[in-house]
């Protein structure tokens, strides 16, 4: 009786074999299609490569079964409060994009920078979103340095928010 047992594990592992030798002849458009029929959703990738082992996976996990009880319950203890990589679906409404942090070189908001220019000292009062200047709102340091000055200056480097990076020594030929 186990002679048979064996020979008939034998030869399902050839068919599990087989069938996954056979899934490296399909097209994308085919893996996607064998893709729902075996995890009952669609694949949103079109990576031949990636389909092959999630469908190759798959097979296995059908014909020879899955992980037991013990196993996801131990990779779930392991991923709770993990970040894990997902997408959203794909009729799912856009995110709302994150707001951009605030730089670092930057005081805090209320904070007054002062800064002399041709005699005159100029202030500079750091908002949440911006900062005001002589009256007026500006979103950068660097078009309030051009309002003063005329010409076009880093903002941060301007109010010596920023050091000037060294340029490299050039060899003299």
């Amino acid at each position: 009786m186990r002679r048979n047992n064996a020979r008939r594990q034998n030869s399902d592992a050839k068919t599990v074999a087989e069938e996954i030798e056979a899934l490296r002849t399909l097209t994308v458009s085919e893996l996607q299609e064998k893709y729902a029929a075996l995890f009952g959703r669609e694949s949103r990738s079109h990576n031949r490569a990636y389909l092959w082992k999630k469908l190759a996976w798959r097979v296995q996990e059908l014909r020879e079964g899955g992980l037991d009880e013990a196993t996801r319950a131990r990779a779930a203890e392991l991923a709770n409060g993990a970040r894990l990589r997902t997408r959203p679906p794909r009729d799912a409404p856009p995110a709302e994009p994150d707001a951009h942090p605030r730089d670092s070189r930057l005081p805090r908001p209320g904070t007054i920078l002062h800064k002399e220019h041709a005699g005159v000292v100029h202030e500079i009062t750091v908002l949440e979103d911006g900062f005001e200047y002589a009256g007026e709102r500006y979103g950068s340091l660097s078009r309030i340095a051009k309002e003063v000055t005329g010409t076009s200056w880093n903002g941060f480097l301007w109010l010596g928010l920023t050091n000037r990076k060294k340029k490299s020594a050039t060899k003299e030929s």
